[in-house]
């Protein structure tokens, strides 16, 4: 792997990142120490806390405290902790029988508590209360995002203005807080990562989410639950144009084993995604580190996680579809083979399917394979929207060439046509439709799968399958 350069780096900078530095002519020329030394990132890490066969036992609790412990300086606001408790028992007041209510409960009081050392006591109790009840296997879950990776960020963010001028404070004092919010959650419970693998199974859930600074509690339930007590109402869900997904085959059959599998293999995988991101050789234009081309591939990842996110939470059927081609505008800022075209071919997104059936364990097809599945099934129905007799031909559309002319289309890229105008509808159309373009939306329904939109779910689950698609040359 290529070197990349830099005029003058700080002393212990290698040491500070993770990057191996070589003095040559007066620069420095690195690498991330994992790419040199062939070992894993470290970048992110899972354990499990608690035991299965002692779970009120508090010291099986006790690595929230080593790993969470130094970073109670940046705990919650004054007062969140009140606040936490005061909703606790008001939930259990109010809904003593009911799990959703007790689990947002407990996840109130780990993301309020003032310290990590009333983490033990509040895992305990969430855990025993959770098998108590409807989940004999819930476990808990820390998922630590490291120091390095939180510095490695911070660095890229920091030299954004490297050769123009200096970094300049906030007007409350902070030097290097270029972006910093964009990208927050590095830092603080890795939400925009996490939370689409625990909405993978949508609109059934398996597991939430609790973040602290330096790390996030998931507390994983053992089995997929609906995401809603039945008669759990929200007024303005009456103004959603609801997508009415269906739920998923097979999701109670699913064995808790492969949950813990999911979980083992997402961190896993991410910790290598995120390696890719912060190998500086990989930012290198005219043999110069390039900190804003790193930027903006960090974010580009985030915004991808996020969507991903809103389609695997969200009921309304607008805002999925917004968010899915948000998802398949951005791919290409990552690898510029991911374009929205490639994803929304009926025949490439079933080779990607496949390919994740030979390269993801076993243990955790029925987690995360469901989605991509129903992905492909949905773009394959796109096609059956196709209904003017006058235009369909031995598995065809006929629709007019750029001379006016109509010709053949085969179904499925006429499918991939149709999409990409449904698309620039969102664009208001910015570019004169071409008579191609109207003859499409006038020979199709407008039918749409809602799981089209786990078209963004089978393009994340791909970069994490493989890394290695993050992997730049120099320019």
């Amino acid at each position: 792997m290529a070197d990349w350069f830099l005029g003058g780096a700080p002393e212990n900078m290698g040491e500070f990142v993770g990057w191996e530095l070589t003095k040559v002519d007066g620069h420095f020329a690195g690498r991330n120490i994992e790419s040199v030394a062939g070992t894993r990132p470290n970048l992110t890490r899972l354990s499990r806390v608690g035991l299965d066969v002692d779970p009120e036992n508090l010291a099986g609790y006790q690595r929230v405290v080593d790993r969470l412990g130094a970073f109670d300086e940046l705990g919650p606001a004054p007062g969140s902790w009140a606040a936490a408790v005061g909703l606790h028992h008001a939930m259990q007041e109010r809904h003593p029988t009911e799990f959703v209510q007790a689990l947002a409960g407990f996840r109130t009081l780990i993301i309020g508590a003032e310290g990590a050392a009333n983490l033990p006591g509040i895992l305990r109790d969430a855990v025993v209360g959770l098998r108590s009840s409807v989940l004999p296997d819930a476990a808990a879950y820390l998922v630590e995002s490291t120091e390095r990776l939180g510095r490695r960020y911070a660095v890229a963010r920091a030299m954004l203005n490297v050769g123009e001028r200096p970094p300049e404070p906030t007007s409350t004092g902070e030097t290097f807080s270029s972006s910093l919010k964009l990208m927050e959650d590095i830092n603080i419970g890795l939400g925009a990562y996490l939370e689409p693998l625990v909405t993978s199974l949508s609109p059934h859930v398996w597991a939430t989410t609790a973040p602290r600074a330096g790390g996030v509690i998931v507390l994983v339930f053992g089995k997929a639950v609906p995401s809603r007590p039945l008669l759990d109402l929200d007024l303005l869900e009456l103004s959603e144009r609801s997508a009415h997904i269906a739920a998923l085959d097979g999701v109670q059959d699913i064995s808790p084993a492969a949950y813990r599998a999911a979980i083992t293999w997402w961190v896993e995988r991410l910790d290598l995604v995120f390696s890719q991101l912060t190998q500086p050789s990989n930012y290198v234009v005219d043999g110069q580190y390039h900190p804003p081309s790193a930027v903006e591939r960090l974010l580009a990842f985030e915004q991808l996680c996020r969507s991903v996110q809103t389609i695997g939470s969200s009921r309304d059927g607008h805002a999925r579809r917004l968010a899915l081609f948000h998802t398949l505008d951005s791919l290409a800022g990552l690898n510029r083979t991911l374009t929205r075209d490639r994803a929304t071919t009926l025949s490439k997104m079933e080779a990607v399917v496949a390919d994740l059936e030979r390269h993801l364990p076993s243990e955790v097809h029925p987690v995360l394979l469901p989605r991509a599945h129903a992905a492909v099934e949905a773009l394959r129905d796109v096609q059956d929207g196709f209904f003017m007799k006058s235009r369909l031909r031995d598995a065809g559309v006929m629709l007019p060439d750029k001379n006016g002319i109509d010709v053949r289309v085969p179904l499925a890229t006429a499918a991939r046509e149709w999409l990409a105008a449904l698309r620039n509808s969102q664009h208001g159309m910015d570019k004169t439709p071409t008579a191609r373009t109207r003859a499409l939306l006038a020979a199709h329904t407008g039918a749409l799968d809602p799981r089209i939109t786990d078209l963004a779910w089978l393009a994340l689950l791909e970069v994490l399958a493989h890394p290695e698609l993050l992997v730049r040359r120099s320019r």
